[in-house]
C-alpha cells in the first residue's frame, strides 16, 4: 500500500525557484502527491502544482520574465535596506499606507497581479490536490494556515518579506512572509493527512565572511531562521522516523531576488531529486518511480 506523501516546500526567494524544478522532475517520475503545504516561494509554486499548471510551460516563462522589473526589487542588499529605511521615515511622518480598509499598496497590487497569473485566479476549492499556505501574523507572531478564499492572495500574504512588501490585510489580520515563523512546514503537511513527506529547504546559507553591521543583522537573522527551521525538520523527524525526506538544492549561492538565475535555480531543484531516487522509492514504499 503506497503511503500519502505530503510536500513541505519552503521560502527562500529567488532561490525558491528550485521548488519548481523539484516538482517537474516528481512529476515526470509519476510520484503521487497527496498534499502541498508551502511558504513563501514554496506557497507559489506548490500552488502551481495543486491546480494542475503546465509547470514545464512555466519554467519557460520563469526564464524569460525580468521578475526584478515586475516587483521593483533590487539584488543589492544595500540598495533594498536604503529602500526599507525611506519607506520608513515616509509612514513615519504620513502613516503606514498599508494599513486601513481601503488600503491597497502598489507593492502588494504587483505582488498580487503576479500570483494571479501564476494561479489562474483560481480559489482553495478549485486544486486537484489538497493546499495548504502559510503565512504569519505581523503582530501576534502566531502562524497563520490559510486554505480557503483565493490562492493569490493566500500567496501573497506568504510572500510579504518584511519590509520589502507591506503585510498583506487578510481576514481582519495583517499578514507577512510565513518563512517567519515556519520556513519549511512538514508539521502542516502531517495535519493534512500526509504519513510520508519530501521536504524541500531553500533558505539562506549562512555568509561565510561579515563585513559591515548590515551584514552581521542579516546574519544575525540568518542564524535564527536556519535553527528554527533545523528545530523544526528535528521535530517532524520524531514523528515521522525514515518517513522524512529533506531535499536542499544547490542554490546557496543564489542571492534572495536574484531571480536572473531562474533557469540555475529550477535545474538545482530537478538535480536534488535525482540524487535522491532510491530514497524516495523507500519513502513511498514502493518499486523505483515510473
Amino acid at each position: 500500500m503506497e503511503r500519502r506523501l505530503g510536500l513541505a516546500l519552503g521560502g527562500g526567494g529567488a532561490r525558491g525557484l528550485a521548488h519548481l524544478g523539484v516538482l517537474m522532475e516528481l512529476e515526470q517520475l509519476g510520484v503521487p502527491i497527496a498534499a502541498i503545504a508551502g511558504t513563501s516561494m514554496g506557497a507559489a509554486f506548490g500552488a502551481a502544482r495543486a491546480i494542475g499548471a503546465n509547470l514545464p510551460l512555466l519554467a519557460q516563462l520563469l526564464a524569460t520574465v525580468d521578475l526584478n522589473a515586475m516587483l521593483q526589487v533590487t539584488d543589492n542588499t544595500v540598495r533594498e535596506v536604503q529602500k526599507i529605511v525611506g519607506r520608513g521615515l515616509v509612514e513615519y511622518v504620513r502613516g503606514a499606507a498599508w494599513r486601513g480598509e481601503n488600503a491597497n499598496p502598489p507593492d502588494l497590487a504587483r505582488l498580487r497581479e503576479l500570483f494571479s497569473l501564476l494561479t489562474a485566479r483560481k480559489t482553495f476549492a478549485d486544486t486537484l490536490i489538497p493546499l495548504a499556505i502559510v503565512a504569519a501574523d505581523v503582530e501576534t507572531g502566531q502562524q497563520v494556515v490559510l486554505q480557503q478564499g483565493t490562492i493569490a492572495d493566500a500567496v501573497t500574504a506568504s510572500t510579504a518579506v518584511p519590509g520589502v512588501f507591506s503585510p498583506v490585510a487578510y481576514g481582519g489580520r495583517y499578514l507577512i512572509d510565513g518563512g517567519i515563523v515556519n520556513k519549511v512546514p512538514v508539521d502542516v503537511a502531517i495535519e493534512m493527512g500526509a504519513d510520508a513527506v519530501i521536504a524541500v529547504d531553500t533558505g539562506a546559507p549562512l555568509t561565510r565572511r561579515v563585513e559591515t553591521q548590515i551584514e552581521a543583522l542579516l546574519q544575525a537573522q540568518r542564524s535564527t531562521s536556519k535553527h528554527l527551521t533545523q528545530m523544526q525538520i528535528d521535530q517532524a523527524r520524531r514523528r515521522l522516523d525514515d518517513r522524512l525526506v529533506v531535499l536542499r538544492p544547490d542554490v546557496g549561492w543564489i542571492r534572495m531576488f536574484a531571480f536572473e538565475y531562474a533557469e540555475e535555480a529550477i535545474q538545482a531543484g530537478r538535480a536534488s531529486v535525482s540524487a535522491h531516487l532510491d530514497r524516495l522509492d523507500d519513502l513511498l514504499g514502493r518499486g523505483s518511480p515510473a
